[in-house]
Formats: C-alpha cells, structure tokens, sequence
C-alpha cells in the first residue's frame, strides 16, 4: 500500500448510514427509512404489505456461492410467491473447455414445503430445506459465543452434479456487509445484504475431488422486496488478496434499479472492513458481454484511471415460465487497477478474479 493526495469524494455527502434499529415498512407497507449500513440493523416486518402483494409481488431469496482462483460455486433459494426455486452451479474456469454444471428444482408454492426464509438473515435455525430423491439442500443458521460468532451452514446433496458440500459461512458481526434499504418507484423497495470475503470451512466435492483451498472465499447476497413487473440489474462482485502483504480484498458494484439519491451498493472490502464508494459508472458492450469492461469513479477511488474486468467464461441462464421470465448472463474473469481507501492508502490490484452479471426480468 501507498500514500494518495488527499481526495474528496462528493458522491459520499448524500448517502445515508444506518445506525440505529427500526422497523423497515410503515403501516402502509412503506418503506420508513431509505440509505445503506454495515449490519443487518432493520427489522423486516412483511406483514405490512397488503395480502396481494405479499403472496403474488414480494420476492425473497437466500444466494451462497464459493468464488476461488479456479472455480465458482453457487447455490440458491428463492421464493417469487407464487414459484420456489432452488437452484446449484458449478465451473471449474481453470480448464478452457470446462463446461458448468448445474441443477434446479421449480414448484409452484402452492404444492411446495421446505422453503421457510426468515425475516432475519441471522436468525437461528433452518431458513430453508428440500428433500427429492435427486436434490438434497439445506440452510440454517447456529450461533455461539452469545451471538459473537455467527455460522451460515450449507449443506447440498446433487446426484445430477455429483455434488456433496458441508459448509460454513463465518457470518458473525465483527464482519461488515453492504446492507441496502432502497426505495422503488412510489411504493415497491428491495431490502439487501451483500457481502463477500467469507470465511469458509468445511468441504465442497464434486465427483469425489475436495475442491476448497486457500484462495476460496464465501459470497452472501440476502434479497427481499417488492419490485417492478419489468427489472433490470448489473451486480458485480470480485474475491482475492494484496499481492504485496497478503490482505484480502473484496469488490461490490451494482446499479440498474430504485432511488439511489441516498446510497449506492459499491463499495471496497478490506478483510471484512467496508470502503464505502460513491457512484461507479460501469461501461460495456451490451452486444458482446465478452469484451473488457471498465469502471469509472469521478472522485479518484480508483485512482484516476478506470479499473479494468477481462471476461474468461461467461454462464447463461434464461428461464421463461410464461408470466415470470428471467434473463441472466454471469461472467467470470479477473479485476485490475487500482483502489484508493478510506484513509487515502492506495492498493494495487492486480487479476483478481470476480464476476459481472447482467439480469433482466418480468416477474
């Protein structure tokens, strides 16, 4: 790390930090507040919405996923109200011509059980379950130490993937999150916890072969809200460490959706230490998902000069179920260029691997 000239970043004057806790929906199942925190510290009370909009509008979803120097792993539950979803993919990017793998199970909820995501990212016990002949999953959540350390076990069994994981995420409050209250259009709002960095234990097989190793670290995106029928979003999230004295260093950008006057969801991930960012203006060729993209920041985080993302692999996922169609490009490759944190300390990143995702949906 290096000294940067003092900077001012303009973008950080008009976001809003969360402290203190409250209730997320008013009595009109409103959103009472709007801005970003570190933690977890809003209490979400979906019990406000209208009975229409909690069983046909509301969207929930908990996503794990593994990224390392040579594979990404991903696994999901989601609840669009009138489907679940339960979802696991797998790519080994370190062999050009490795294909991903991938399973899912779709019902209509009206059919289904198992699926039982709680208001709380954090709360103890099961957040959701299935058992199929071919399609084993469990989350839940245990605490120890009084709360001071917070595990997120996963546990997955995929005949169809070969796929056998024990895993735990190290969720526990000494780490930060980029946690998102954001308002969507009048009414609608999505309330989101992202983070990356996670410390991972446990194991993670396919076919047999153990595949975690030092270079892996554990991603959480926690999702719930009401959002427009037709919605559009890029998210981007990168892993790894500083070549010079081993740190870890985390990247979330996103941007597509809702009011973002009081906050933004990008922001640098230091060991578990956010780096809050201001606007970032992520520029690609929507035509050729394959070619470099860069991302700008006005107020010198990166240094004056665009960070850079060279794609290695892209994943495509295109659902349609008649009325809920979901378009979603993933696409692996590595980050470059430099980043400038809260203290003015410069860090150099050099090919450091992530993804960018570009999600269109009618749901």
């Amino acid at each position: 790390m290096s000294k940067h000239i003092c900077y001012s970043d303009e973008d950080l004057k008009n976001q809003i930090e969360i402290n203190n806790c409250q209730e997320l929906l008013n009595e009109k199942g409103c959103l009472n507040v709007k801005g970003w925190s570190r933690q977890p510290c809003l209490k979400y009370n979906p019990n406000n919405l209208s009975r229409f909009k909690k069983a046909y509008r509301l969207k929930e979803w908990n996503y794990y996923s593994i990224g390392s120097n040579s594979f990404y792993f991903a696994v999901a539950a989601i609840d669009l109200g009138y489907i679940n979803n339960y979802q696991c993919f797998f790519i080994d990017f370190s062999e050009v011509d490795s294909k991903p793998v991938h399973d899912e199970i779709t019902s209509s909820a009206a059919f289904s059980k198992g699926l039982m995501l709680p208001k709380d990212s954090c709360e103890e016990g099961i957040h959701a379950e299935l058992k199929t002949k071919n399609f084993n999953l469990q989350f839940s959540v245990a605490h120890q130490n009084n709360g001071e350390t917070i595990k997120h076990l996963i546990k997955i069994n995929n005949a169809k993937m070969k796929l056998v994981a024990d895993l735990e995420f190290d969720l526990s409050p000494n780490r930060e999150s980029v946690v998102l209250i954001t308002p969507i259009g009048e009414e609608n709002f999505y309330y989101n916890r992202k983070t990356n960095l996670i410390p991972i234990n446990g194991t993670l097989r396919i076919d047999g072969k153990e595949m975690l190793d030092d270079t892996c670290f554990g991603i959480m995106d926690w999702g719930r809200g009401i959002w427009d029928y037709n919605s559009f979003w890029l998210w981007c999230s990168a892993w790894g460490k500083d070549k010079k004295n081993n740190t870890p260093i985390g990247l979330n950008f996103g941007s597509g959706f809702g009011n973002l006057s009081t906050h933004t969801e990008n922001a640098v991930n230091i060991d578990g230490v956010i780096h809050k960012l201001g606007h970032v203006d992520i520029k690609y060729n929507e035509l050729n998902l394959l070619e470099p993209w860069t991302f700008h920041c006005k107020h010198g985080r990166f240094g004056g000069n665009p960070l850079t993302f060279t794609p290695i692999k892209k994943k495509l996922e295109s659902n349609n179920f008649l009325l809920v169609m979901s378009s979603f490009h993933q696409i692996l490759g590595k980050f470059s260029g430099e980043l400038v944190l809260d203290s003015g300390e410069i860090i150099q990143i050099d090919d450091i691997y992530g993804f960018v995702e570009v999600h269109k949906a009618r749901w």
